[in-house]
């Protein structure tokens, strides 16, 4: 017998591709949920993406506040349509709902919890990340609560990773030169003793299965997570 869904969650997407992902992996968690071998009557979902490109400009302005103003815009609209609580695809986006919360009473779907929830590796734990994200906090909070010891990369590692995201990954777009910058970054955090590397920035599951097989740790798909996390929450009404 089916599962009835008890929210529903309201997405706020920053592209195609990384909103199709989130979908997909809520859609095959939801499944697994039911103990169905097909899909249990399509999850219900709200979704509005946002305009990125202009997300990130305002921040390198120092525009916060504009920037606040867009994820607050995206987040009444969702919940306008019904959504039950808010799920915010990007670790970027994710600094940036103060203004949000104000003014919903939806609750809201942490990005970084779903990547420390069990089964995972024991020990420290490596975070993959735009500066932005790392600035936030978000995942030094998560980590604290799971009392996990948290690896960031160096100062130069960390601005070698923001030019590979937003110079090329935000456009669906992985050279084999970004690819390499990942890599490289995976192993210094497991020569930092990370036993398991975080990605944190959402469209790095765009290479996350491609990463994974040059690895020497193993690698928790933040998107992947957080997608199933809301899943779980939509089906069974407990955030």
């Amino acid at each position: 017998m089916a599962l009835a869904q008890k929210l529903v969650p309201g997405i706020v997407g920053i592209s195609t591709y990384v909103d199709f992902a989130y979908q997909r992996h809520m859609q095959l968690a939801a499944v697994a949920a039911a103990g169905t071998e097909g899909p249990i009557n399509q999850l219900r979902s709200v979704t509005v993406t946002l305009d990125f490109r202009l997300l990130i400009e305002n921040l390198r302005a120092g525009l916060r506040d504009t920037a606040e103003d867009q994820v607050a815009d995206a987040v009444k609209s969702l919940a306008n349509a019904g959504a039950d609580f808010i799920v915010v695809t990007s670790g970027t986006t994710s600094t940036l709902t103060g203004r949000a919360r104000q003014i919903v009473s939806s609750p809201f779907l942490d990005l970084a919890a779903a990547c420390f929830k069990p089964p995972r590796p024991g020990g420290p734990v490596g975070l993959l990340a735009t500066s932005y994200s790392a600035a936030g906090g978000q995942f030094h909070a998560a980590a604290g609560s799971a009392g996990v010891t948290l690896v960031v990369p160096s100062l130069e590692t960390a601005q070698r990773i923001d030019q590979a995201i937003f110079g090329e990954l935000v456009r669906g777009n992985a050279s084999d030169q970004c690819r390499d910058v990942f890599r490289a970054a995976i192993a210094e955090l497991a020569r930092g003793d990370a036993r398991s590397v975080v990605l944190g920035n959402t469209d790095l599951t765009l290479i996350a299965d491609d990463l994974q097989t040059t690895s020497p740790v193993p690698l928790i798909d933040g998107t992947a997570a957080h997608a199933r996390d809301a899943a779980r929450a939509a089906l069974s009404g407990d955030l």
